[in-house]
């Protein structure tokens, strides 16, 4: 496989390496990592992913099935392969026969990440089994919301009736999916009692004031733990608040996620690079998958015309220094690509698990999306 990099002189990007600059074609670098991707992990006879480049099968892991899908629904919307179209539709039965015959799920959360997905799958292939997916997980969803501690969606079923384990990683998905339904469907979708805006502003509130700092925009799951604030709680929450804010115009949303992008972009990075990180990163990890839904949410942000101009380069900036440390360091080339689970670390022994190939997957399709909008010039 071909070098996709070469390096030349000075730059004078803020967390960019003074000394070195790589040139890096950045659609070269998505086709080849998309295309590694979905031709070694995406198991071609059951039609889910399997859990590292030489086979294995997670039976019971669900969730990263979804983020999986998710970079094929990023490589067909940037290329429309073929491939990536046919792909997204075998993955309908096959997640749906490893997981006991439909998609329902025990955990709110990950129910929360097909439930997105789905209607991605839907936006990007017009195929109607995920309409129908995505509105059954929606409702039940919306079921697990309780008034316990003022309301919240639990992390699973279990927890439901005690009122236990509520935190951003089950509504923060749910708070994404709310806007979005309500954009797509409007009036026409109540779900449990409430339309989707009702639902949207319900989950949301819960998040801001039980999980946020607000003068930082942290985002924690315990206040006394900053090993809990993770980038993928970030993620969702500048998410929804940038879906909050599209739906309503109001710039409470938009400095909202603002805040929350700017605290994630200083403080959950690695000290020696800059590089985004997660302090528990570790061989086949569900950690490891977390920085590229941190990295989905954050090009929206950038991406969008409201942005302040200073914002928008500054985490363009942020996003260019971890994805050519990435590419450069943290990439086996040859004869797949494989992603190291720290983006400053390639894989050494030619295994990488599901999680940080997604993750790594999801960073290179998000420059090429970056490129092909202008935004790196």
């Amino acid at each position: 496989m071909a070098l996709l990099f070469s390096a030349c002189g000075k730059i004078d990007d803020e967390y960019i390496d003074r000394s070195t600059k790589y040139n890096i074609d950045w659609d070269q670098a998505a086709d080849s990592s998309s295309s590694s991707f979905s031709s070694v992990y995406f198991n071609s006879t059951k039609h889910h992913f399997n859990n590292d480049n030489f086979g294995a099968i997670g039976q019971y892991d669900y969730w990263p099935e979804a983020h999986g899908l998710d970079v094929l629904i990023d490589a067909y919307n940037r290329t429309k392969s073929a491939v990536y179209k046919q792909q997204i539709y075998d993955f309908y039965e096959g997640v749906k026969a490893k997981n006991g015959g439909g998609f329902y799920n025990n955990y709110y959360d990950d129910m929360g990440w097909h439930g997105m997905t789905h209607l991605r799958a839907l936006e990007a292939t017009g195929d109607t089994r995920y309409e129908a997916s995505a509105r059954l997980l929606w409702n039940e969803i919306t079921k697990g919301w309780n008034t316990f501690d003022g309301g919240g969606i639990p992390w699973n079923h279990e927890n439901n009736d005690a009122g236990k384990s509520k935190g951003v990683p089950s509504n923060g998905p749910a708070a994404i999916i709310a806007a979005r339904r309500w954009q797509k469907y409007g009036d026409a979708e109540v779900m449990n009692g409430h339309n989707n805006l009702e639902w949207l502003s319900m989950i949301y509130n819960w998040m801001k004031e039980n999980r946020v700092v607000q003068q930082s925009g942290r985002v924690y799951e315990n206040i006394e733990d900053k090993n809990g604030d993770w980038t993928y709680n970030a993620g969702t929450y500048l998410g929804a608040a940038l879906e909050y804010y599209k739906i309503t115009g109001n710039k409470v949303y938009l400095n909202d996620a603002i805040k929350t992008a700017d605290w994630a972009t200083s403080t959950l990075v690695n000290a020696n690079n800059k590089v985004l990180s997660d302090w528990a990163e570790q061989q086949d990890h569900d950690v490891n998958l977390f920085k590229g839904i941190f990295v989905r949410y954050l090009v929206l942000l950038i991406q969008h015309k409201d942005l302040p101009e200073t914002s928008r380069k500054r985490y363009v900036n942020f996003l260019k220094n971890s994805a050519q440390i990435l590419w450069t360091k943290g990439t086996a080339k040859s004869p797949v690509i494989l992603f190291g689970y720290h983006w400053w670390e390639a894989p050494l022994d030619g295994k990488a698990g599901l999680r940080a190939e997604i993750s790594g997957a999801t960073l290179m399709e998000a420059m090429a999306t970056l490129k092909q909008g202008g935004y790196l010039n």
